[in-house]
């Protein structure tokens, strides 16, 4: 775990450094609930679940769908863990 922290801030300070703002591109439904999809500049894609970004694993429709519902899956299974 503590090796993802200073990636993470890495890329959230290079978020910052950029400035260019992400551009919708669609939206995935995922048990009756749509989740906006974002492209950002360097080509990735990300889904917006909750209010927080979570990276595609490509930069397609499926791809969106897929990972928002793994991101969805793992907080459930850490909630149920308590």
């Amino acid at each position: 775990m503590f090796r993802l922290a200073p990636l993470s801030f890495a890329l959230a300070l290079s978020a910052c450094v950029t400035g260019s703002k992400p551009e919708p591109v669609g939206s995935v439904t995922v048990n009756n609930v749509t989740y906006p999809i974002e492209a950002l500049s360097d080509g990735t894609w990300r889904v917006r679940v909750d209010g927080k970004p979570v990276v595609c694993a490509h930069a397609t429709l499926e791809a969106c769908f897929w990972s928002a519902r793994h991101h969805l899956t793992a907080r459930e299974l850490l909630d149920d863990l308590g």
